[in-house]
């Protein structure tokens, strides 16, 4: 379905997102340890959004895969 991308998901689904993402970065992690930093990173997301993991899991994921399409050109931002 590459001609629904980026058509599905709304301008305010999309600004949560952006804003779990910006939370996501200036979140507390572990240096050290990849997959601990990001699961840590994620956690704090879940509670600064009152969301839970898998919900918070989720919109950080999606933003990172709609950049992806911009990125790609497959869609205009």
């Amino acid at each position: 379905m590459p001609e629904k991308r980026g058509v599905q998901a709304t301008e305010e689904i999309k600004a949560e997102w952006s804003t779990a993402y910006k939370i996501y970065q200036k979140a507390p992690g572990d240096r050290y340890d990849k997959k601990k930093d990001r699961t840590s990173r994620i956690d704090f997301v879940a509670q600064e959004m009152g969301l839970t993991r898998k919900q918070a899991k989720r919109r950080i994921r999606n933003f990172e895969a709609g950049q992806r399409t911009i990125k790609k050109g497959l869609v205009s931002p």
